[in-house]
């Protein structure tokens, strides 16, 4: 997977991110009972990004991903769902919703079959080496089921 890094001055960089793919039949997706995510691209922002500045030590990151709903009824999903750790620290959850193109807002309306392509942004550690991008499935008699997709950053 390609991350695309966008410098203080404008610039970009294109860093080959080391994919961690255990069924090479579903690189960079993953598919729950309810839904099929697949990530498109990675992005990371050093400085500002749509307007919004970031402090000292830290970057976004925005990834773009596609969902599928697989059931046979609509399918709601929130932000808070998605989370993201890097270097093996904490779960964060998306950016508050600040007008990126194609952004997701807090909440995902699907219709049966239906297929979306949008944007999250998280900020994270500006020398962060390695990302996982996360959901965790559950159901009242049962543990949480993790998916994940994790990558290596090469710089």
């Amino acid at each position: 997977m390609d991350l695309i890094k966008t410098k203080k001055d404008k610039t970009q960089v294109h860093i080959l991110c080391k994919d961690h793919v255990p069924n090479f039949a579903m690189k960079n997706e993953f598919q729950t009972n309810s839904f099929s995510l697949k990530m498109n691209r990675l992005e990371m922002h050093e400085e500002e990004f749509y307007g919004y500045t970031i402090e000292e030590g830290g970057v976004f990151l925005c990834v773009d991903i596609t969902i599928r709903n697989l059931l046979d009824q609509e399918l709601i999903l929130d932000k808070n769902e998605f989370l993201i750790s890097y270097d093996n620290e904490g779960l964060f959850e998306p950016e508050e919703y600040f007008h990126v193109l194609n952004q997701f807002k807090d909440q995902i309306l699907l219709k049966p079959n239906e297929q979306i392509t949008g944007k999250y942004v998280f900020i994270i550690a500006h020398n962060a080496k390695k990302i996982a991008f996360k959901y965790y499935e559950s159901y009242e008699d049962q543990y949480p089921k993790e998916y994940r997709l994790r990558y290596q950053i090469k710089f």
